[in-house]
């Protein structure tokens, strides 16, 4: 089966330069652990994972010609005292 995943923030790193996304060959049956792997991505990096309006684990199962998204883990914002 086909995936598409887009990388963002400092996972870009892990695409060919120029490249916004990577298509992936799975094999039927894949989770989203598959395709992390498979673009060598340590799994601590992968921390959101969102597909449509849906965020997925790294054990959800992914189904031919979907598009997911991962997001590196972000850090809080800043407090501004008052």
């Amino acid at each position: 089966m086909r995936v598409t995943v887009k990388l963002y923030g400092t996972l870009r790193r892990f695409l060919p330069a120029g490249a916004n996304s990577a298509v992936l060959e799975l094999h039927e049956g894949a989770a989203v652990a598959h395709a992390i792997a498979a673009l060598r991505i340590p799994p601590q990096l992968a921390q959101m994972i969102i597909s449509g309006d849906h965020q997925l684990e790294p054990t959800s199962l992914l189904h031919d010609g979907q598009e997911i998204s991962l997001f590196p883990p972000l850090a809080g914002g800043c407090r501004v005292p008052h």
